[in-house]
């Protein structure tokens, strides 16, 4: 994403001339979201667990689970997840199952997917996106119990336990109350912003007054994984826009194959860099492109785009390489689902 993000930069001198400098200069402009949903959650939950070890691992011997199940369960990886996980387990397997593979797709969808999608989408394209949901939901177990064996977890069934339990009960939700479950979500998405800005105005203190609310190394930590993922966001956006621009008329070719329309085919493209792209386009897509692309966004989502950039700048590239090609499979089987359901409903 590096080359693209160059390509979008020299544009950007060449004042636009290829018409990528915009792409590049809505992926610079990610910095400041970034930097104030991440560096709170990362240095003060970092610098927290740094010096509470103890209460940690008395919550690993009362449960019946590893901990960074139900963590990795419920907070995106940029959002704390990855680092509270990295702090609480020693199995670095379980690292990469729960701080890569569960925060990047089930924790991001609760804690950050759904409660910007239900409070932004016209209310009548609402059901639509909680059935693709759903069927994202039901194929994700499948893929982790795989890659969980791969990477021979420990008591792995047992550890899937809370996960599906979560899911069997967000479905729930969904089919017997959804404004319920709206509201729910939206409280706990608000908290976790409120307490994200909170985070980084303690962060913001300490690096200025040194107070002790974290340590510097974080802060400079946090400053280097921000601007790495800035730029493959940067990049990513780069490359779709070309896609977007010399790729038109095959993008409506294989949308007319997939018997979906342009823009859900484009929506597809853009998450892969950052479901919130595709959400202005998501009421003109048709019917089974809106099932496609929010089964897709469950697992899908970020795989190249500000994801990408976080995991791959604290992690290994074996994690890494973990990360895309679980996320990929995920979402692309997700969209078999819907493909396999629609059809039966036209039996039918």
């Amino acid at each position: 994403m590096l080359i693209f993000a160059t390509i979008g930069l020299i544009d950007k001198i060449l004042d636009n001339k290829f018409g990528l400098a915009s792409a590049f200069d809505k992926g610079i402009i990610t910095m400041g979201d970034f930097m104030l949903s991440i560096s709170g959650f990362y240095c003060i939950s970092i610098a927290f667990l740094r010096n509470n070890t103890e209460i940690l691992n008395r919550l690993g011997d009362f449960l019946f689970f590893d901990p960074s199940i139900l963590i990795g369960s419920l907070l995106a990886p940029d959002l704390g997840g990855y680092s509270i996980v990295e702090m609480i387990s020693k199995d670095p397997n379980m690292i990469v199952f729960a701080g890569v593979l569960l925060t990047s797709t089930i924790g991001a969808t609760i804690s950050f997917q759904l409660p910007i999608f239900l409070n932004n989408l016209e209310k009548d394209d609402v059901p639509s996106f909680m059935q693709g949901i759903a069927y994202g939901l039901i194929v994700l177990p499948i893929v982790l119990i795989l890659v969980g064996l791969f990477l021979q977890i420990d008591s792995l069934m047992i550890n899937m336990i809370p996960l599906l339990v979560l899911c069997i009960f967000l479905l729930f939700m969904f089919f017997i109350n959804l404004k319920l479950s709206v509201k729910i979500l939206t409280i706990f998405a608000n908290m976790i912003r409120i307490l994200g800005y909170l985070f980084f105005f303690l962060v913001c203190l300490t690096f200025f007054f040194d107070l002790g609310f974290t340590q510097q190394d974080l802060i400079q930590e946090v400053f280097s994984i921000v601007f790495q993922m800035t730029l493959i966001v940067a990049g990513s956006l780069v490359l779709c826009q070309l896609i977007l621009k010399y790729f038109s008329l095959q993008i409506e070719k294989l949308a007319t194959m997939l018997h979906i329309n342009q823009y859900a085919l484009i929506g597809l493209i853009l998450s892969l860099g950052t479901s919130i792209a595709m959400m202005p386009l998501f009421s003109k897509m048709d019917t089974k492109g809106k099932l496609i692309n929010a089964a897709f966004s469950v697992s899908g989502a970020y795989v190249f785009g500000g994801q990408l950039g976080f995991i791959a700048s604290v992690s290994n590239s074996f994690s890494t390489t973990i990360f895309i090609i679980a996320k990929l499979s995920a979402g692309i089987l997700a969209i078999l689902m819907v493909y396999l359901f629609t059809k039966r409903r036209m039996e039918n």
